[in-house]
């Protein structure tokens, strides 16, 4: 790179001199680039500027309420899977870990993060065809050995009977559609409010117990879900932001590279966290599928099966250490639940 500044910016080169000394191999590439090419008003160095995708405009100056639904499922329909192994998670007030996501519609979900030195398992939560899980390291250093981090599991047809609820508020079915992949019922009777910079879809979705009411916020151009919120009667459960999307020309998809989940704001139990994803890998997954979306089995780790938090409600017939190792919690695991402190 230098030889070609060299040859085609030789005059300007000497008054740039002492301010191209100063700088390091500590910046990036791109930033390294940006501050070059506009100090010196060299085109040769024009084509080293990243220039990412330009997403076409999809929607009207007046959007009717199914354009606006066609846009955001257009955008989605072809996304059976998706992963990224270069993403990083963070919680206001801790350093960020190292972390990847996977999904599989329609329920199945693994996001995994680990420290960035040791790579050891922070954090662990998935879905599979019949069950869900949740585990957090409550012993990160490793210097409380009698603490334990126990995985809590709930079967999906248990979810809303159970203390999973407690645990993750929403169906993990919900939390899929939160990361970006959003599908709209075109059926639903929607709220459908206009402004200049959102279009707005309220509806409600019934659901085992309290019926929910889910808003989405639609970029007015693009058709992007830049947020998604789900109440019910308690209140909010569940935000989610999307931004920095990235268009994907081959699938004709956009998808966001910042993810900011809020479980349960504004109460005790709030679970609050941010998802950079570098990039994302569309229709393919890395690994045997077997162990991607198996539950972990972590040494010395107990499961707690949230359903018998409530036995009497209990489905008949079923067998709660079961083929996957599900033990019930005994009366001494049964406290209330109140968050996870390393990630409030």
């Amino acid at each position: 790179m230098h030889a070609v500044w060299h040859s085609s910016c030789a005059l300007q080169r000497r008054g740039q001199q002492a301010r191209v000394v100063k700088l390091t191999w500590l910046f990036n590439t791109s930033l390294f680039a940006v501050l070059l090419s506009g100090s010196s008003g060299c085109s040769s160095l024009g084509w080293f500027a990243s220039r990412e995708p330009q997403a076409p405009v999809v929607l009207g100056a007046n959007p009717g309420t199914q354009d606006v639904v066609a846009a955001v499922n257009s955008n989605s329909r072809l996304i059976r899977q998706l992963q990224t192994t270069s993403a990083s998670l963070s919680v206001p007030g801790f350093p960020g870990l190292a972390a990847d996501l996977a999904l599989e519609r329609p329920q199945r979900l693994r996001i995994r993060a680990r420290a960035p030195i040791g790579s050891q398992p922070q954090l662990d939560l998935g879905s599979n065809q019949d069950h869900f899980w949740f585990w957090v390291n409550q012993n990160p250093t490793g210097l409380a050995p009698g603490r334990s981090s126990p995985v809590y599991v709930a079967r999906h047809q248990e979810f809303r009977r159970s203390a999973a609820p407690g645990v993750l508020p929403l169906e993990p079915r919900w939390i899929i559609e939160m990361l970006g992949v959003t599908t709209l019922d075109p059926a639903a009777g929607y709220q459908f409010s206009a402004g200049p910079e959102q279009l707005i879809l309220r509806s409600q979705i019934a659901s085992p117990g309290t019926p929910l009411t889910r808003q989405v916020v639609v970029h007015p151009q693009f058709g992007w879900v830049v947020q998604q919120q789900f109440d019910d009667a308690t209140g909010t459960l569940a935000i989610a932001n999307l931004s920095q999307f990235r268009y994907y020309p081959d699938m004709g998809v956009s998808l966001p590279r910042r993810l900011q989940i809020q479980l349960l704001p504004g109460r005790q139990e709030e679970v609050a966290f941010q998802i950079d994803v570098g990039d994302y890998m569309i229709n393919q997954l890395i690994g045997a599928p077997s162990r991607l979306w198996q539950m972990p089995r972590l040494e010395g780790v107990p499961r707690i099966d949230l359903a018998a938090f409530q036995a009497p409600s209990q489905g008949a017939g079923y067998d709660p250490a079961g083929d996957d190792g599900v033990k019930p919690p005994a009366a001494a695991l049964r406290p209330s639940y109140r968050g996870l402190p390393q990630l409030r």
